[in-house]
């Protein structure tokens, strides 16, 4: 019987790794729930705009919370109903869809992609490795939200994959949005590789499943001497004797 050989790939983060966004997220999401709060009041919502940026500051907190924890997603349209339905709104699909335009909107007020990605994917499929991407989606977001962001730079051509958080209900580092990608890919663990900017998600999540694990450094950045990645990038040129070594394997 003729073995056939798994693919080797390259699997990529997207946000702060391939698109740049904000490095301090408080001052964009407080603009959204500021926002948020003034949808509340055009659907019938009655509340002190103080209460109601408490109580939506906390479920985003606590949800976040949640997430590091159990490496699950929490959709926005969730936390976005129990809040509006708390302040006596008539909910409809409009006001959610809406609300999650609002978060999408403040997320992209400060978006650029990450020099040399283009070519550096053009690179990478040369070299006939598969490319897939593993994502966590900001706010527990539909992931036609930042799929948008991959149209806007013309980046999804690129990509034989996607995997998004809020399409498998799961987050990094949980081994199984890892395993979804590889086998997506028909990709074999051992010959692949996962470059991401996050120790705690990316790098830890990729070497759990013995994956090359590759940090892309950037501004979005939390130390953990306890994480060791296989590899560092600071620019893209970087990650070519990287895949010359995965080569070889």
């Amino acid at each position: 019987m003729e073995l056939v050989q798994a693919m080797k790939a390259v699997v990529f983060d997207l946000g702060h790794t391939l698109i740049d966004y904000y490095t301090d997220w408080e001052t964009p999401e407080l603009r959204a729930i500021e926002r948020s709060y003034q949808l509340a009041v055009e659907y019938g919502g009655e509340a002190e705009p103080e209460r109601f940026h408490a109580d939506l500051k906390k479920m985003l907190v606590e949800g976040r919370v949640r997430k590091e924890k159990e490496m699950v997603e929490i959709p926005l349209y969730q936390v976005l109903d129990a809040i509006f339905q708390r302040f006596g709104c008539d909910v409809t699909d409009e006001m959610l869809v809406e609300g999650m335009d609002i978060f999408y909107g403040v997320l992209v007020e400060d978006r650029r992609l990450v020099p040399g990605t283009i070519e550096m994917l053009e690179m990478v499929k040369a070299r006939g490795y598969a490319i897939g991407l593993v994502s966590d989606v900001a706010w527990g977001l539909p992931s036609d939200y930042p799929q948008r962001d991959m149209d806007h730079f013309h980046l999804k051509d690129y990509f034989d994959d996607l995997v998004f958080s809020t399409d498998v209900g799961l987050r990094k580092p949980h081994p199984k949005i890892f395993k979804i990608a590889l086998s997506n890919l028909g990709a074999d663990a051992d010959h692949s590789v996962f470059v991401g900017n996050s120790l705690q998600c990316d790098v830890k999540g990729a070497l759990g499943v013995g994956m090359t694990a590759v940090l892309k450094r950037s501004g979005y950045y939390q130390p953990d001497d306890s994480i060791v990645p296989d590899a560092n990038v600071d620019q893209w040129s970087d990650l070519v004797p990287i895949l010359e070594k995965n080569d070889a394997l």
